[in-house]
């Protein structure tokens, strides 16, 4: 399960000043990915993937709304590092 906050302009501008810039109205998109385990470890890991869905929130509330209808607890999440998605 990727998620990852839509970006614009000025976000595009602060990163390019080297800050972020925080947006209580951001929207995110979702997508939940099915990878081959034997290919993971490896370069092409995203041989044999399955997209097996994908929306768009508006905001955190939706955010969660979605998240609840797939049936994902938020709490589960952890950062991208700590994790097994190889992107």
């Amino acid at each position: 399960m990727d998620i990852r906050p839509a970006r614009s302009e000025p976000d595009v501008q602060a990163r390019d000043e080297g800050w972020v810039r925080s947006d209580v109205a951001r929207s995110f998109r979702l997508e939940h990915w099915e990878y081959d385990r034997e290919r993971m470890d490896g370069f092409d890991y995203d041989i044999g993937s399955a997209l097996i869905g994908s929306a768009d929130a508006p905001d955190e509330s939706e955010l969660n709304t979605v998240l609840n209808a797939w049936g994902v607890r938020p709490d589960l999440f952890v950062y991208p590092w700590e994790s097994d998605d190889p992107r």
